[in-house]
């Protein structure tokens, strides 16, 4: 389940380094529902999605 672990697109993703807003939740709370909570929290985060599908079509 990987709980705690952190998403493997953080240091690219512009959200999880604030150079992008999240909507109505400040950025800490943001990363502890989505970017820190394994894959649960990653595949509700549509930034996750996004980025795994951009990474699927480059293979």
């Amino acid at each position: 389940m990987n709980l705690g672990y952190r998403c493997h697109f953080a240091k690219t993703c512009p959200l999880y380094k604030g150079e992008e807003k999240a909507k109505d939740m400040p950025l800490p709370l943001f990363r502890n529902v989505f970017c820190n909570r394994g894959m649960k929290g990653w595949k509700n985060c549509s930034r996750f999605n996004e980025l795994t599908e951009q990474e699927n079509q480059n293979q």
